[in-house]
């Protein structure tokens, strides 16, 4: 399941503060920095400085996961192996991991005037159909697929509502 609109600074963190607003809501950075732990937000005004700081330093992609402990199964955090050739020296950064968590993902298209979001989730279908590509990520049956997948619908919704009028196809 996914959806991509095209929405403006405004419009992000009217989603942001959607998807805070639930209390169990754990909202992760998808990738850490190279050499850093993986970022967590808890507060609208934390993704506020976090979006803003990385605009400042030159970022245009942002990707995010969204957990949830009643999703149950299994959530980690993978340490990746950088060649430090490629990566002015640096030899490692995270990823959060997991066959049910909410991707979402905004790159800049002109500056904060114009981001693409995009938001999506694996199915349980796909994810049974990947398990033994990725058996570290555990068994797809242990995670409540309904309860992710009626989150991801609702926040796709608050997605398409946030652009309805705003002129972006």
């Amino acid at each position: 399941m996914q959806r991509t609109e095209n929405i403006d600074k405004n419009q992000l963190f009217e989603l942001i503060e959607y998807i805070l607003s639930d209390s169990k809501t754990e909202f992760y950075e998808s990738y850490s920095e190279m050499e850093k732990e993986i970022v967590r937000i808890n507060s609208l005004a934390e993704f506020q400085d976090y979006f803003d700081n990385g605009i400042t330093n030159g970022k245009v992609h942002f990707g995010f996961g969204i957990y949830n402990p009643e999703y149950k199964g299994k959530f980690f955090t993978s340490k990746i192996k950088l060649n430090p050739k490629y990566c002015d020296g640096k030899t490692f950064r995270y990823r959060i991991d997991g066959w049910a968590i909410i991707f979402v993902q905004f790159d800049l298209k002109n500056g904060e005037n114009q981001i693409e979001c995009n938001v999506s989730v694996n199915s349980k279908k796909r994810a049974e159909n990947w398990k033994s590509t990725n058996p570290e990520f555990g068994n797809p049956e242990l995670w409540e697929w309904k309860n992710v997948e009626s989150r991801a619908r609702k926040i796709i919704n608050r997605l398409k509502k946030t652009t309805h009028n705003n002129g972006y196809k």
